[in-house]
């Protein structure tokens, strides 16, 4: 008997070998990444990536392990993606000791020159070496001094070269070669004079300059209208010799409010740029340097522009004595 089936038996081969292929690389062989770089990780697991290396350089303040760390990651600029994670950590209110920690790896790639210095090793100045001031001889008794191995210590103490240490008198014993002669009698040997030991010189002490920790002063304030950008609070901040201050912690209050936010996270507008998007009958209070600076009644304005009235901005701009 001859059946005309046509082409549906082919159609239904075809689907029932892809539901088998599909079922058998998602369930029996699904596929595993193994030994990838971190430049094919999620994007969160990413900035968990990036706050680790930052960790990792506020415990041991190596630069050049971090680049490289930073670098396998495959970010074009990974100065500026650490600035934007620490803003996504603002905007999620994440703690501000975590935030610090991804901004001042962010800060120290924007600015090398803020390197914190290395942990230092073992202080030199506590340790101690024995020093023989004269060869020991068998019945005598060596001056044993113990003295820094720094000798040029500025708090270690000074030994004048014309005062000397005298030892007491050693008893010698001489023994008698015969017997029934009279028994050995004790000699008293003179004293011994120990050699002093150089003496340390005092190293000049520095001068600290001025500028760091100095409050910061406000030196201009000005209102500007932007379309773009209303009711827009800009803070610029330079620190004595007039280059950007990355990195400074400033903080909004308000009635019922407050915000913290740092400067050097939108490097594209200068390493000493911060912004907030203020509300429109709202009083603010900025403040910097831990509070001894403080600006008060920060409000918005109202601009007429040809497309209509807008709220205005205000730009501070501060530097350090």
């Amino acid at each position: 008997m001859n059946e005309n089936r046509g082409y549906w038996y082919l159609l239904t081969g075809l689907l029932i070998g892809l539901v088998l292929g599909i079922l058998f690389a998602w369930l029996v062989a699904p596929l595993e990444y193994v030994d990838t770089t971190p430049a094919s990780l999620r994007a969160d697991f990413k900035d968990e990536y990036r706050y680790l290396i930052a960790a990792s350089y506020r415990t041991s303040a190596n630069l050049e392990r971090a680049r490289a760390r930073l670098a396998l990651l495959g970010d074009p600029d990974p100065a500026a993606a650490l600035g934007e994670q620490a803003q996504r950590l603002l905007s999620g209110d994440a703690p501000i000791s975590v935030v610090r920690v991804v901004a001042d790896l962010a800060e120290v790639l924007q600015n090398p020159a803020a390197t914190s210095p290395q942990a230092a090793g073992p202080d030199p100045a506590t340790t101690e070496q024995v020093v023989f001031s004269s060869t020991p001889t068998p019945g005598s008794l060596a001056l044993v001094t113990l003295a820094p191995t720094n000798p040029t210590s500025p708090f270690e103490p000074i030994l004048d070269p014309t005062e000397t240490q005298t030892l007491p008198p050693t008893l010698t014993e001489t023994p008698t070669l015969r017997p029934g002669r009279p028994s050995p009698t004790l000699s008293r040997t003179p004293p011994r004079s120990a050699t002093p030991i150089a003496t340390a010189t005092r190293k000049p002490s520095l001068t600290p300059t001025a500028t760091p920790g100095q409050p910061f002063q406000l030196v201009q304030q000005s209102t500007f209208c932007d379309r773009n950008h209303p009711a827009l609070l800009q803070v610029v901040l330079e620190d004595a010799s007039g280059n950007p201050a990355s990195g400074i912690e400033i903080t909004i209050t308000w009635l019922g409010g407050a915000e913290t936010f740092f400067t050097g996270l939108k490097p594209e507008l200068g390493f000493g740029y911060a912004d907030f998007e203020m509300t429109p009958g709202v009083e603010y209070v900025l403040s910097l340097s831990s509070g001894v600076t403080r600006i008060s009644g920060l409000q918005t304005s109202v601009c007429s522009l040809d497309s209509g009235e807008i709220a205005g901005g205000i730009r501070l701009e501060f530097r350090q004595p």
